[in-house]
This record gives C-alpha cells, sequence and structure tokens, in this order.
C-alpha cells in the first residue's frame, strides 16, 4: 500500500482542489477506502459510493489531520507525491494515518 498517495488524495481535498480517483485503477480499495474508513474525506455528492470515477472532499477530521501533518510540506511538492517519501515530514504523517485506521478498524468504525 503507498500511504503517500492516500496522503496526496487527502491533501489535495483540504487544499479545495478536486481529488478524483478511479475506481478501475484500483485507486478507491487501496488509497481512497482507508481515507473514508477513518472519516478523513467524504463522498463530495451525496454521500454515497459511486461506481466507477468520483471526488471526495476532506471531513472536519480530514482538515484537522492537514493542519497537523501535511501543511508543513514544501509547495513544490503539491501534485508531487512520489517525492514525499524522502521528506521527514512524512515519516510522521504516515504513521498517524496507519494508526488511525487501524484504530477504525479495532473500534469496528471501519
Amino acid at each position: 500500500m503507498s500511504w503517500t498517495h492516500t496522503l496526496g488524495l487527502l491533501r489535495g481535498a483540504a487544499e479545495g482542489n478536486d481529488s478524483k480517483y478511479s475506481h478501475t485503477l484500483g485507486g478507491y480499495r487501496l488509497h481512497v477506502r482507508p481515507l473514508v474508513n477513518a472519516g478523513l474525506v467524504a463522498w463530495l455528492a451525496d454521500d454515497e459510493e459511486p461506481e466507477n470515477e468520483s471526488f471526495v472532499r476532506a471531513t472536519d477530521a480530514g482538515q484537522a489531520f492537514y493542519q497537523e501533518y501535511l501543511t508543513g510540506l514544501p509547495s513544490h511538492t503539491v501534485c508531487r507525491s512520489n517525492v514525499w517519501p524522502t521528506m521527514p515530514e512524512m515519516d510522521r504523517a504516515i504513521a498517524a494515518l496507519a494508526a488511525e485506521c487501524e484504530r477504525r478498524i479495532q473500534d469496528g468504525d471501519a
């Protein structure tokens, strides 16, 4: 699993950009579902899971996570999640996201 791509979707949603993904590319299961399960993003329209392609928005919890972990990333990394693994700030954000997802699973919220 690439947590950096997952965090890229969250960052885009929190910054007001359209965070679009395609089910056919595995984007839903691998990158979006963990964010939905953790309560950090929600469907843009009608809170319904779409069939093929869709957009998500950051929830209040997602905005708070973004403020805590992702606002310190350099601006040149916007839409460039492939450079994030070399950034120390990402270790903290990835650990926090993984812990939140695991907590939700343990609590039965996922």
